[in-house]
């Protein structure tokens, strides 16, 4: 038998081996596997399990799981000689049904995972051809991420089946089918363009120095290890081993991944090269969040007072012009430290785009003064013109406690800034030694700043809410008791977000495709019950019943990567949003917007168009 005939044999029986009808199949069937934003993450999980009864799709009964460790593989840079597989390793939930009817597995269940990760790692994983894989060496105990009070019937985790088990623990794991992120694709590729470049360019921002074989601001165009994957971003905290990956991805449909070579190592033969070309996503907004810059307040008397920034102090101190509390007005004086976020990170560019460079790069980048030549820069304590030092942080997590232990530290205040969730800044909630700021005078959390309008405001300026300061004492508990309603209506939260005065913020997503897509979305619909009556930690973006409107805001778009804007939910949402224009929507479709409108030069200013 000649070759090709072998390999049409073998392709025929391959097949017919896997055409099997769902009702037949043998074993778990993954329905939506997630990597990306931790903004969603408990909210899909507990739309996921659906106190017991599962997400639609799902029968039999559901169960849950949560634990660290788990890896996700990006295999494409084994396609290039001498490169290998890099690792993001970080906290999973797994939830799986049929624990009433097949408790074991082995006949038939349905799974739904998502590993957290920052954003554009997840845009990277889904867009990649092939996609990123999750694993684990040894599957490890649950340990319980999720408190018990917020699945609905009080249940703990459980362990997966070993039929569920094993498809982790396998060399390759199940593949990423969505990304959950906080800026769109196309941001999210702007940012790892702007990070795998050169220094320089522009306001001196344009690239950021992790790969000096790119000119600055440019993807690589060259298919090999050099421009292809740039240096690892690292931590600069003591004791701190975390990094982040700088590598490419594509977002044109049908257009080679940018590892892959014609008849490369997963490209199928013939002319086509199907598996190897990105695949189309579609986009669902999921709700908003705020951005909210912390501060710690305890030891000295640093930021202590500091109750409220501008624009332009916060770039005077992240930029590292001035990290001195004087920054913020001549009544506060001493030295304080500022920590940012990893530049492919979903927070940092929101950040970035709100508050610090704006898309057109009229104010000053964080970013400014990083790359001091010589090579790429820890950014561990390097030193601003004035005052304290500026530091790198991986993660929400690290960022929260870099803000947390600051003084301890380094010896003196430090201010950071993350998208709040109760989750994400629980650790330095309900504690007046820290705080969070209101940006031009307006809060982005409650309705005003020290007020106690609203009753689930806890007592002090800027004090961080946790769950203890809710009128239920403890989480489930509905936006309509935690913030106040004039109307007599229920309270909705985020107010000052939803009526476009606080502009810090960004629309959450799933990217997806096919089959899982569908899945997807059912989850998003989820999990927009559960923040409107469990925990509330964004807005949804359309409407709960009647029981809240949903965001009815939108930001203008812009040309971001070649991506040509649509602001249209019904024909598309595409091009670049981050700190674009705040612009009014109606119903569940958004206004159409086909001006070349970009951002705000400076808050409260017109609209202005592309340079």
């Amino acid at each position: 038998m000649s070759r090709m005939k072998s390999l049409f044999a073998v392709l025929v029986l391959t097949a017919i081996a896997g055409f099997v009808p769902q009702a037949h199949a043998a074993g778990p069937v993954f329905k939506v596997v997630i990597a990306g934003s931790s903004a969603m993450w408990q909210s899909m999980a507990l739309a996921a399990y659906k106190s017991g009864t599962c997400v639609s799709g799902g029968t039999g009964g559901c169960a849950h799981y949560t634990a660290k460790g788990f890896n996700l593989n990006d295999t494409r840079p084994t396609e290039v000689t001498g490169g290998t597989t890099l690792t993001d390793t970080n906290t999973i939930w797994i939830v799986w049904d049929h624990v009433t009817t097949d408790p074991t597995c082995v006949t038939l269940c349905n799974v739904w995972a998502y590993i957290k990760v920052d954003s554009v790692v997840g845009d990277r994983c889904y867009f990649a051809q092939p996609r990123c894989n999750i694993n684990v060496g040894a599957f490890p105990a649950f340990s319980n991420q999720i408190s018990s009070a917020l699945w609905g019937d009080a249940s703990s985790d459980s362990t997966p089946p070993a039929t569920v088990q094993n498809l982790f623990v396998a060399t390759t794991g199940p593949k990423v089918s969505a990304a959950a992120t906080d800026i769109r694709p196309e941001d999210g590729l702007f940012a790892t363009c702007r990070t795998n470049s050169a220094s320089g360019g522009g306001d001196g921002t344009n690239g950021l120095g992790y790969n000096s074989f790119n000119a600055a601001g440019t993807c690589p165009t060259v298919k090999d290890l050099n421009h292809l994957v740039g240096s690892d971003i690292q931590s600069g905290l003591a004791g701190s081993t975390s990094t982040a990956h700088v590598l490419p991805f594509g977002i044109i449909a049908n257009v080679l991944d940018p590892f892959e070579v014609t008849g490369g190592k997963h490209c199928l033969s013939g002319a086509t090269h199907v598996d190897c070309k990105v695949v189309a996503g579609t986009t669902v907004q999921v709700g908003a969040s705020p951005i909210v810059f912390i501060t710690e307040r305890d030891g000295t008397a640093e930021l202590a007072g500091v109750q409220n920034a501008t624009d332009a102090q916060l770039q005077a101190v992240f930029s590292g012009a001035n990290c001195d509390a004087s920054a913020f007005g001549s009544s506060f004086s001493g030295t304080i430290e500022a920590y940012l976020r990893e530049p492919i990170s979903g927070t940092m560019n929101t950040t970035e785009a709100t508050v610090f460079r704006y898309p057109d790069a009229s104010g000053l980048s964080q970013e400014l003064g990083v790359f001091a030549g010589g090579g790429v820069p820890k950014l561990a304590g390097l030193p601003c013109t004035a005052g304290g030092n500026r530091y790198r942080a991986i993660g929400t997590g690290e960022e929260v406690t870099s803000v947390q232990k600051s003084n301890a530290n380094n010896g003196h205040n430090g201010i950071g800034y993350a998208f709040f969730s109760y989750g994400n800044v629980s650790a330095i909630a309900n504690n007046p030694a820290y705080g969070y700021l209101t940006l031009d005078g307006v809060d982005g959390i409650f309705h005003k700043y020290g007020s106690g309008i609203d009753p689930g405001q806890p007592a002090g300026n800027g004090v961080m809410p946790k769950d203890v300061n809710t009128p239920c004492g403890s989480f489930p508990c509905p936006e309509g008791k935690i913030w106040f309603s004039t109307s007599g209506t229920q309270g909705l939260s985020f107010p000052n977000v939803r009526s476009g005065q606080y502009r810090a913020w960004s629309i959450l997503r799933l990217v997806s495709d096919g089959a899982a897509l569908g899945n997807a979305r059912l989850l998003a619909t989820g999990s927009q019950t559960f923040v409107v009556n469990t925990v509330p930690d964004y807005i949804p973006a359309v409407a709960v019943g009647t029981i809240d409107p949903g965001l009815k805001l939108l930001r203008s778009h812009y040309t971001q990567e070649t991506i040509t804007p649509v602001n249209i939910a019904t024909t598309g949402d595409k091009g670049g949003d981050m700190g674009g224009c705040i612009l009014a929507s109606t119903g569940t479709v958004a206004t159409s917007d086909t001006t070349p409108k970009l951002s705000q030069t400076f808050p409260g200013t017109e609209c202005v168009s592309v340079p």
